[in-house]
């Protein structure tokens, strides 16, 4: 018989920890997987080189040796050229001064390279004067044939970091059933019954509509724009070209979260996120119990459990200055 099974008559604590042991255990089993792809795709994430899809490789302040970035200007040089240049410029009563530390916005640079056929795209660290370069084989594509039924003028992508309202088009499609306006319509309503204050509404997206369509003799995929009236579409026959390595697609795994509005594979990857989740705080909880039911353990593990609290609370408030300045 296993030593370890509960016999009647034992303390609720002998109990309760065997419980607890079993638990450790058997989440341990059931996620072991995704216990594994975690740890493997957060290396992946923390090292952008080790196993790349593409010609990958780093280099160091040494290799830029020669070059004007070898004596590149710091954040605090620039900022007091800067100042040089608007009081030489603007001459204030007062002069401009520094009035604290200067910094640079985020760490790196990027530039790309089209040549021998080949997208480089290199990373430059603006401190360091390290990076990585990465090189792609460029994909020719010819421009989408336009369907029969397409009308308005498809915009232009935003920029990153910058999400302007769509405009509508003046040769659009709109609908008196509009999805755009019943939602914009619907918000100050939201907005008052979650007790959030509410003024004018700017309605920044809404999700296309795609629907296959018969015409000429060809099924086209359709895709309609409620707020810019702009009809698009593509030929059936003729799908994207989509590039998803293994590295790309353990990666997007990783950062794979939320839960959809229906229930499809998206929804189930959710609830082992979550289930992970909790797991991992139980391995840590059940992990505290079992080391507390070894006493000729207790001294050395509150040694190594306080270093590792104030490790972990020194790190945390160090990394939110980082990022929050």
């Amino acid at each position: 018989m296993d030593d370890t099974t509960t016999r009647p008559g034992r303390p609720p604590v002998i109990r309760a920890m065997q419980a607890i042991r079993r638990l450790h255990l058997y989440f341990g089993l059931l996620l072991f997987p995704w216990a594994i792809l975690y740890g493997v795709t957060a290396f992946l994430f923390n090292h952008p080189t080790a196993f790349a899809d593409a010609a990958t490789t780093t280099f160091s302040a040494r290799d830029l040796a020669g070059t004007p970035f070898e004596y590149r200007p710091t954040a605090s040089r620039i900022a007091e050229q800067v100042l040089a240049k608007l009081n030489e410029k603007q001459k204030p009563a007062t002069p401009y001064v520094l009035a604290g530390v200067a910094k640079f916005t985020r760490e790196f640079a990027f530039a790309t390279v089209k040549a021998d056929g080949q997208i480089v795209s290199v990373l430059v660290d603006v401190k360091s004067g390290g990076g990585t370069v990465r090189s792609q084989p460029i994909r020719e594509s010819s421009p989408p044939e336009k369907a029969p039924f397409a009308i308005g003028r498809s915009e232009a992508p935003a920029g990153r970091g910058t999400r302007p309202a769509p405009r509508a088009n003046a040769d659009g499609l709109f609908l008196e059933e509009s999805l755009a306006e019943s939602i914009k319509a619907s918000v100050p309503a939201i907005l008052e019954r979650t007790g959030f204050p509410t003024s004018e509404v700017t309605l920044t997206s809404v999700p296309d509509v795609q629907f296959p369509v018969l015409a000429d003799g060809r099924v086209w995929t359709a895709t309609y724009n409620p707020m810019t009236g702009v009809v698009g579409g593509s030929s059936a026959e003729s799908k994207p070209e989509t590039e998803l390595g293994w590295r790309r697609f353990l990666l997007r795994l990783h950062t794979a979260h939320g839960y959809p509005g229906e229930s499809n594979t998206r929804w189930w990857w959710a609830v082992v996120v979550d289930a992970m989740a909790f797991a991992t705080c139980f391995w840590g909880l059940s992990g505290l119990a079992m080391w507390w039911q070894l006493k000729a353990q207790r001294r050395l593990g509150f040694v190594l459990l306080a270093l590792s609290t104030f490790a972990a609370t020194a790190l945390g408030f160090a990394m939110h200055a980082a990022m929050a300045n």
